[in-house]
């Protein structure tokens, strides 16, 4: 059964290969570098910037089945486990750290010792940290870090194996920190959930059940709804397995098991209810010496000694709790549980910022009570502004083309199907001094082309699955308005494949796919007559040049890409620009927020149009209420304790320093 399970993935893995491998032109980075070890090629990612004496984490990849042969390639470190270490495209680490990424054509078991041996040079050489050593893996090099993880007890920090169900013995790796991640739909991980139980008993884990909110037994386990066996690209873009990896140290001590005894995930109470909360915590090697637990992110207790219990009340909604235990030798663990107490939901987001025309604009809305939530809008009572949409997950985003006042009706739905709606009135401004708008873009098959800006991790397709192509390096080009299209639309040529309209005289780039590492390819005879630029831009592992031309305002028809023809798979692109000085610094758009009362949890999101790359949020004057924190990302969040109202002046600037500040005010009742 072994055999033809093998077989199977086998076949559907070169299958893959065949489509979306062999057109692949990855130039890798410089930090990547060839190696061999008897019989193994591996590539070595050897991190910039590292200081003289100083020792360093290892992160072994292992790819997904198949390779073509045992040749090590740049091309290996393009599956999201091993570019996870290096920030994607960004190639950037919080933490310098060395990355080893094998090739194989069919299993990895006879490279085992090998590999280990590349990791052992590295500690030998006084390079590598002996007690930081990580392995991860998708597939088939899912499978295989199961299977290294029991090869060599005692050897790795933590493992991250990817889409497999594990095979062995559970008793082998309970002590190991492990995070798994599987699509829930997957076949080749469909008995994960079983095993990650059985692994969990050894750890005297017996309550039956015991989902991906049990955080606190090893091991952690992640189930992705509606994806399938490619889980990796959603697994290590929306979760920080590296930063959780970094925590874990191969010191001979092992991490604590936590759990709640009471109450069960989701567990029903009445409003008021005095809840008692039990919670287990066994130190395999040592004892415990604290469990802290906290409510709503507040420390509620620290408790020396066992029985740990202690009693909350119960408030309306979903209230988080979460239990930290500490061994005697300071390593944690945590547990998180939710409290429910049925109620409407209630959309806490009081107003909406403004927008501007022709700006790109980002709004998440947040709303308190049983969820998760999913949110639609009552397209019966108004229409939506052109060129903003509402996702299910409550953020409303686009380029909004007509200024005016409009009213904007959302539907929330909460986890037990209660369902509420609040009418926003959304202004949108007139547009900025030389702003282009783009309108009715359309392909010839009547679909409608999304607009949005150019920016780092957006999509240059609109319908690439898994949003796992999206733009890794701008090159300055950033805040340019960006028609996307359809990448399937491979064998379309002729004259009219894309239309839009602009309101003004503009110059319209096309982002073309190139081959120029090991591939070659060709360009279509149109763009043969458009002016090339300099500039180049990146989407993770594909890599576009730019032709640009001038148009006049009015309708713009662009022919089709015909990339089968020249040889590529992803159609092209445009970024529209404006003739004129277009003018990008950052523009506050939030003008209110909403008031706190104490003891609950508050949460919004300050927002800005504009800004060249990622833009910093501060506070720079005033006090924020006592409780309360902004993030970076412009988040608002905490539990007021005091109130009052309060008055703060935050900034926001964007990477070229260019910076928006403004005053704002929070009633604390």
């Amino acid at each position: 059964m072994k055999n033809i399970r093998l077989s199977l993935l086998l076949l559907i893995s070169v299958i893959s290969v065949n489509v979306f491998g062999q057109d692949i032109d990855y130039k890798g980075f410089p930090e990547w570098s060839w190696g061999k070890k008897d019989s193994t090629e591996y590539m070595l990612y050897t991190p910039k910037n590292m200081e003289p004496g100083k020792i360093y984490p290892v992160a072994l990849f292992m790819h997904g089945c198949c390779g073509k042969s045992y040749a090590a390639t740049e091309r290996n470190a393009v599956d999201p486990p091993a570019r996870m270490w290096h920030n994607f495209g960004a190639n950037t680490q919080k933490i310098p750290t060395y990355i080893i990424s094998g090739a194989t054509s069919r299993g990895w078991s006879q490279h085992f010792d090998n590999l280990k041996e590349v990791i052992d040079d590295l500690v030998k050489n006084g390079q590598a940290d002996p007690q930081r050593i990580y392995v991860t893996g998708f597939s088939m090099g899912g499978g295989g870090t199961w299977q290294i993880i029991q090869e060599y007890p005692g050897y790795f920090a933590a493992a991250l194996p990817m889409g497999m169900d594990f095979e062995g013995d559970h008793g082998k790796v309970n002590d190991l920190p492990i995070w798994t991640n599987q699509g829930k739909d997957g076949w080749y991980s469909k008995g994960l959930k079983d095993n990650v139980s059985k692994i969990r008993a050894k750890n005297n884990y017996t309550i039956e059940g015991g989902g991906t909110w049990v955080t606190g037994v090893n091991p952690r386990y992640s189930s992705f709804e509606g994806v399938g066996h490619g889980v990796q690209w959603i697994a290590a873009s929306t979760q920080d397995l590296v930063g959780w990896a970094y925590t874990k140290i191969n010191d001979g001590n092992s991490y604590p098991n936590v759990y709640f005894e009471s109450p069960s995930y989701k567990e029903s109470q009445q409003e008021g209810a005095n809840i008692e909360i039990i919670i287990n915590a066994e130190d395999p090697d040592g004892r415990i010496s604290k469990v802290e637990v906290y409510v709503a992110g507040k420390l509620l207790k620290s408790i020396k000694r066992a029985p740990y219990k202690t009693r909350i009340k119960a408030v309306s909604g979903d209230t988080k709790i979460e239990a930290v235990a500490y061994d005697n030798r300071g390593k944690k663990s945590t547990a998180t549980t939710i409290v429910r107490v049925n109620c409407s939901p209630e959309i806490s987001t009081s107003e909406l910022p403004y927008s501007r025309a022709g700006a790109l604009y980002q709004k998440q809305l947040f709303v308190r009570g049983n969820g998760p939530f999913s949110f639609s809008m009552d397209y019966t009572a108004e229409e939506f502004p052109k060129g903003l949409s509402l996702n299910k997950n409550g953020e409303i985003k686009g380029v909004p083309v007509i200024e005016g006042t409009y009213t904007l009706p959302v539907i929330v739905t909460d986890d037990n199907g209660l369902s509420i709606k609040k009418e926003f009135v959304l202004d949108i401004l007139t547009k900025r001094e030389n702003e282009i708008v783009v309108t009715r873009a359309m392909n010839k098959f009547k679909g409608v082309s999304p607009i949005s800006k150019i920016r780092l991790g957006e999509t240059l397709n609109y319908n690439t699955g898994g949003n796992e192509i999206n733009f890794s390096e701008l090159n300055g080009l950033d805040e340019l308005t960006l028609i996307k299209t359809d990448s399937r639309d491979v064998e379309v040529s002729g004259d009219n494949y894309l239309s839009f309209g602009i309101d003004k005289q503009a110059t319209v780039y096309v982002g073309y796919e190139k081959f120029d590492n090991r591939y070659t390819s060709t360009i279509p005879e149109w763009l043969q007559e458009w002016k090339k630029v300099d500039n180049e831009v990146v989407a993770q592992y594909r890599y576009f040049n730019l032709f640009k031309k001038t148009f006049p305002r009015g309708k713009v028809s662009l022919p089709g890409g015909d990339i089968k023809k020249n040889k590529l798979s992803t159609n092209y692109f445009v970024l529209v620009e404006s003739i004129g000085n277009m003018k990008y610094s950052p523009e506050i758009s939030t003008q209110n927020l909403p008031q706190s009362n104490t003891k609950s949890l508050y949460i919004e999101e300050l927002t800005c149009l504009y800004g060249k790359g990622e833009v910093v949020w501060k506070v720079l004057s005033g006090k924020l209420p006592e409780g309360l924190v902004l993030s970076e990302k412009g988040i608002v969040s905490g539990l007021s304790l005091t109130a009052g109202t309060f008055d703060f002046t935050v900034s926001a600037t964007d990477t070229k320093g260019q910076s928006d500040t403004k005053k704002f005010q929070i009633n604390v009742k």
